[in-house]
């Protein structure tokens, strides 16, 4: 049982306070307060710890938050990068001039394609994620390459982020929700889940959620739509559940980041865009995931899940250069054109079991996981042209200044192979109260570059390490045992 805080807004505890039929004396020395609780809004302590299965706060020697779907349901964010706001060691920042979202976690960058979905590295969208489609948004401070193996972008040393797709609960749902930003964009949601059988051995969760238009910022338009399904099955030792989801968005007219040269010219009115009306990002994804496990044991398990992911995305990107920070005259850069295809593999299976020797407890885990990327993509830069930060020049895209690669079928740019093989053992002493856990993950990374011009292997960077882990925790007060990861 994870520990849950519960969040009240402020207008309900002053409410409370203020009100004599809420809150009255009940002797000389105490006041008793009742409050209605907002929708059960939750931050859980606790979340996927990689090799260790899914634990509570208490049983972990590292920091795993995760923010929940009622959050996420009251809040109404855009992007994952809105639900990780709520957390004070993140902060969301742009790509690299096209629509996307990178994460900064306690100082160390996390790039978007090294977000897990369900434990697995590839899975995820890119770019953009939308949140209609999780259940739980979990972020990990810490070192976590021993936990979830090397990322393959090779961010996250500050720690991860991981994203549980939706599934049947023991609750029907049936759920429609309509949601704004401002008065330009708009949209609904739908969430309906349902178990059947005698036992209630099969479940079933179906959501979706679409939105479009004009955001905070002038001329800029964002248009999602999303759809996941969940389908699983319990029954006896054996448990399996098939996830998949689909995603597309598409950004007009994104305010590009500016690049400035010399001193910080005066800040543009905060709904400003300086961008071209021909630019735009448009990303497509399909992925999914199958988890298996069966009990061997009351304490032991194996366990078996992979992942598949198509990625498609292209768009015109573009930006601004100030030269002069007086009067705002700068260039607007190298606009491009950039297809970008990327298909993912990713696998994992392993053995949890739970046993006591002598004195001490113990948890032990064992097994592997492989992760498969295909990258294909081309280029064309467009020539540089003269615009201003406060009265931008709206103009015809430019000629090509250069290009590479195919932008009709793009061929392989960057192929990477990561495998590794871990094991892990914790150790419970004094009933429980003190826990050691000690571990060790070996890694290779195998990544192959080919030329734009004409697609011939011009790289190979082939590496392994090995990876320990070693924490401690204490006053855990009960069995660390928690061998069940499907929820």
């Amino acid at each position: 049982m994870r520990y849950r805080q519960t969040v009240l807004p402020a207008f309900v505890i002053a409410a409370a306070l203020a009100n004599p039929a809420l809150a009255q004396e009940d002797s000389e020395n105490s006041i008793v307060v009742t409050a209605q609780r907002n929708n059960a809004t939750e931050i859980v302590n606790g979340g996927d710890a990689g090799v260790l299965g899914d634990k509570a706060a208490e049983d972990l020697p590292f920091s795993i938050r995760s923010f929940d779907e009622t959050l996420i349901y009251n809040q109404q964010p855009l992007t994952i990068g809105d639900v990780l706001d709520n957390d004070p060691t993140v902060r969301t920042t742009y790509g690299f001039g096209n629509a996307a979202e990178q994460f900064v976690i306690r100082g160390f960058v996390l790039f978007g394609d090294d977000v897990g979905v369900n434990g697995l590295y590839g899975i995820a969208p890119r770019q953009l994620i939308a949140p209609e489609l999780f259940d739980e948004v979990q972020v990990l401070n810490g070192a976590t390459a021993f936990l979830n193996g090397a990322a393959p972008g090779g961010s996250g040393l500050g720690g991860s982020v991981n994203l549980q797709l939706k599934r049947a609960g023991n609750q029907d749902v049936t759920r429609v929700t309509a949601n704004f930003v401002g008065k330009g964009h708009i949209g609904g949601s739908f969430d309906v889940s349902r178990r059947f059988g005698s036992a209630g051995e099969f479940g079933i969760r179906v959501n979706g959620a679409y939105r479009d238009g004009e955001v905070s910022v002038d001329r800029e338009d964002r248009r999602t739509q999303v759809l996941g399904a969940a389908f699983d099955y319990e029954s006896g030792p054996f448990r399996a559940v098939l996830d998949m989801a689909y995603q597309e968005v598409r950004v007009d007219a994104l305010r590009p980041k500016v690049t400035l040269s010399g001193f910080i010219p005066d800040v543009p009115e905060s709904d400003a865009n300086f961008a071209q009306d021909y630019t735009y990002t448009e990303l497509r994804d399909i992925f999914g995931t199958l988890s298996l496990e069966y009990d061997l044991g009351p304490d032991t398990l194996i366990y078996a899940r992979g992942g598949l992911r198509d990625g498609d995305e292209e768009g015109i990107y573009g930006g601004i250069t100030v030269t002069d920070p007086v009067t705002g005259d700068g260039t607007s850069g190298f606009h491009s054109f950039i297809p970008y295809e990327q298909s993912n593999q990713s696998i994992e299976a392993g053995l949890r079991a739970g046993f006591d020797l002598g004195p001490t407890t113990h948890e032990f885990n064992v097994g592997g996981n492989a992760l498969w990327q295909e990258d294909r993509t081309a280029y064309d830069f467009f020539s540089p042209f003269d615009t201003n930060l406060y009265d931008p020049v709206q103009v015809a895209p430019q000629p090509t200044a250069f290009a590479g690669g195919d932008l009709d079928d793009p061929f392989p740019i960057a192929k990477r192979e990561l495998t590794s093989l871990f094991v892990s053992d914790t150790i419970g002493f004094a009933d429980d109260r003190v826990l050691l856990t000690g571990g060790v993950r070996y890694q290779e990374i195998n990544v192959d570059r080919f030329d734009y011009f004409g697609g011939a292997r011009i790289e190979n960077y082939e590496k392994d390490r090995w990876t320990p882990g070693r924490r401690a925790g204490g006053e855990a007060g009960r069995r660390p045992v928690a061998l069940r990861q499907l929820h």
